[in-house]
């Protein structure tokens, strides 16, 4: 017979990652990625706990039969409240990813504009080297006229 510490220990490891989440959230929306560091070891230690007990869970699915159904439904109503938080954070996470990605975009688009670098032409292949690599390709280079 499996024991009920294990909902305790499953419920406290949730509500510690929800309010980590929830945070890291809060840190993504205001632009404060500095300080996102910090938590990710953090986030990373409750999730191991949190997945250990949720294993732990699904091995003893009888502990929830010992305790009242009131606290079965507040530990469903936690365990929803937990995947919205974690849908808020992945969607959150993902914004803030799109965004760098077009931002990096942005940048090599306007740096091969410059340099004269169209579609058309291969991104690979053999590199410009010397004074080529700073001009559009197909177009000669000034030469420099020795007999001068």
């Amino acid at each position: 017979m499996a024991d009920t510490s294990i909902i305790d220990a499953f419920r406290e490891s949730m509500i510690g990652l929800m309010k980590l989440l929830n945070e890291e959230t809060a840190m993504l929306k205001k632009r404060e990625f500095k300080t996102l560091d910090k938590l990710q070891a953090r986030k990373r230690q409750l999730s191991i706990s949190f997945e250990k007990y949720q294993i732990e869970m699904r091995t003893h699915p009888e502990v929830l039969e010992l305790i009242p159904a009131d606290d079965r439904t507040a530990l469903r109503e936690l365990y929803q409240r937990f995947r919205c938080a974690l849908s808020d954070n992945m969607l959150a996470l993902r914004s803030s990813h799109d965004a760098a990605e077009r931002v990096v975009s942005l940048i090599m688009e306007s740096v091969r504009k410059q340099r004269g670098i169209t579609p058309e032409e291969p991104a690979f292949g053999r590199p410009r080297t010397g004074y080529a690599a700073y001009t559009p390709t197909g177009r000669a280079t000034a030469a420099v006229s020795k007999s001068l």
